[in-house]
């Protein structure tokens, strides 16, 4: 009789159990040899967290064979490309008038498997920090095969020797859904949410789940280095910075930034040069703008967004009491290009907001609104979550302790 386990809504915002740790537990398995899913939507950051595991599963002349949904725009050609390129095989399926809507995970070796059905989608939300159920099914083979080979049944039935309106995912056919417009962009902001957060019960202070966020990203997403010389062929009139960044990468993927951040008596406060490096586009780089020089300065000014990001902004202290709040805050925003730094100036956190408190950054859903920035001080009760997802250093300067920061 096969063994189950329950995945309770609750367990992935709360970070008792997620699917991607057992996702990844199950590829880290030498026991086991064949992996399959089909999902109704997929997009590349749980790819991300995988990639090492699913290169090495590969490498070892395993497989790993995906089906794909592509309605309503909620799968992404990131994901689908990773797909092409890395898994053993891969297949998208699409009938116009029925959504696609399973999502089952599978594993199999000589002597166990184990499958898991239930709401999970290939997504950051769907595997890390959405409420989602599911159950997780073990079985022991050879005894329990035929159990198993229902699970397997349903999986290969939508392959297209039996399921007319699924088709194999190559560089030809992801090349047409993306002419066609059939998937989603995850290097194009979204702006258009009609949701904001101010509103609701939830937005109430003390009237939120501690969430635990989702685990960081590996900081090889972000590729390498570009050379200075290349930047500057590539850059025209946005040369200054792209002297020192390359500002013509897409947008990496991402949910948010969170950074240790320390604020300057003036208001300014110092973000990553090595996030700006690693994902500009997130910034909003290239900016357009350039600063005013102070009088009898020569230096012509620096970049500047223009305008303006907007933002909301949040302060957090003590049990979860909101010490300041911010609401469509114009943020201004330099690149300071002799040290390749971004600065952000918002005075009135100067003395709500001690050093090495940790700044969450990320797109807002509201009209009207860039950014959320979510503040927690070292009082605050999820500080030391967010201090676990920045999984990066940055220079020390002289100081005992370099600030961190990390992309979720």
């Amino acid at each position: 009789m096969p063994q189950f386990s329950i995945l309770s809504p609750l367990d992935q915002p709360l970070g008792n159990r997620r699917l991607l740790e057992d996702l990844k537990r199950f590829l880290s398995d030498p026991e086991l040899s064949e992996f399959g899913f089909a999902v109704a939507f997929a997009k590349v950051g749980p790819f991300y967290r995988l990639q090492e595991l699913l290169q090495a599963w590969i490498a070892q002349g395993k497989t790993a064979t995906g089906i794909f949904g592509i309605d309503h725009k909620g799968t992404s050609l990131q994901a689908l490309t990773f797909a092409v390129e890395n898994l053993s095989a891969s297949y998208f399926t699409q009938q116009i008038g029925n959504s696609f809507h399973p999502k089952i995970y599978w594993f199999k070796g000589p002597t166990k498997a184990v499958a898991y059905i239930g709401s999970n989608n290939l997504t950051v939300g769907g595997t890390e920090i959405n409420f989602e159920a599911g159950v997780q099914l073990s079985f022991k083979l050879p005894d329990e095969l035929a159990d198993f080979s229902a699970i397997t049944k349903a999986f290969e039935d939508l392959l297209p020797d039996q399921c007319v309106v699924t088709h194999a995912l190559t560089e030809e056919s992801l090349a047409l859904l993306i002419s066609d417009g059939l998937l989603l962009d995850e290097s194009v902001v979204n702006r258009s949410g009609t949701g904001g957060r101010g509103s609701g019960y939830s937005a109430k202070a003390g009237a939120r789940l501690p969430v635990l966020p989702a685990s960081s990203l590996p900081k090889g997403v972000f590729g390498k280095k570009t050379s200075k010389q290349v930047l500057a062929s590539k850059a025209g009139v946005i040369q200054t910075q792209a002297l020192k960044i390359d500002v013509t990468k897409p947008l990496t993927p991402v949910t948010g930034l969170a950074i240790q951040i320390n604020p300057h008596g003036n208001g300014e406060i110092f973000l990553s040069s090595t996030a700006a490096k690693q994902n500009p586009a997130f910034f909003g780089m290239p900016f357009t703008g350039i600063t005013t020089p102070k009088r009898g300065i020569k230096n012509g000014g620096y970049p500047q967004r223009s305008p303006d990001p907007v933002c909301n902004i949040r302060v957090i202290g003590r049990k979860n009491k909101i010490l300041l709040e911010l609401p469509a805050y114009e943020l201004n925003t330099v690149f300071y290009t002799k040290k390749s730094e971004i600065r952000v100036t918002a005075s009135p956190l100067v003395s709500v907001v001690p050093p090495y408190s940790v700044m969450i950054m990320y797109f807002s859903e509201a009209p009207g609104i860039d950014y959320e920035l979510d503040i927690y001080t070292p009082q605050a009760p999820e500080y030391r979550k967010w201090i676990g997802i920045c999984n990066q250093k940055m220079p020390g300067g002289g100081k005992d302790e370099p600030r961190r920061f990390g992309w979720f």
